[in-house]
């Protein structure tokens, strides 16, 4: 370990003491000691939060005002691939994912009802009973 004082001794000592050129008296060091323990308290931060079991996702979804056929269809998903996002990273907290999972559903149904809709409308202002014998 290198030592930056004014003295041409190097020891492999943690707490030292360096001596100064000009007064000759000894003079304390600071210890540098590696902090070990930074590892653990991340992995305590980044720890998953996952459901224990079905009901509590029902629970979260009964809250949220949301069928419990949807909470089964999320819980039966993500229990199926691991609790995994894009089958690769694991989730973080399941309930902001289950807050994404009811935007994507309202959406999905938006967009059903939308198409439903244009469907039904008849843009071309034709009439069911056709008459093939008249001439165009």
């Amino acid at each position: 370990m290198l030592k930056f004082g004014t003295s041409d001794v190097t020891t492999n000592d943690t707490s030292y003491r360096t001596t100064t050129e000009t007064s000759g008296e000894q003079v304390a060091g600071q210890a540098l000691v590696p902090n070990t323990n930074s590892k653990k308290q991340i992995a305590k931060i980044n720890k998953p939060k996952l459901p224990k079991n079905e009901n509590e996702v029902l629970e979260f979804f009964k809250k949220k005002i949301w069928p419990t056929v949807e909470a089964r269809k999320f819980y039966n998903h993500y229990t199926s691939i691991g609790w995994k996002v894009g089958g690769k990273i694991k989730i973080v907290d399941w309930q902001a994912s289950a807050e994404n999972w009811m935007l994507k559903a309202a959406e999905i149904e938006k967009k059903q009802t939308k198409k439903e809709l244009s469907q039904n409308q008849d843009n071309l202002k034709t009439t069911k009973q056709k008459d093939y014998g008249q001439p165009l």
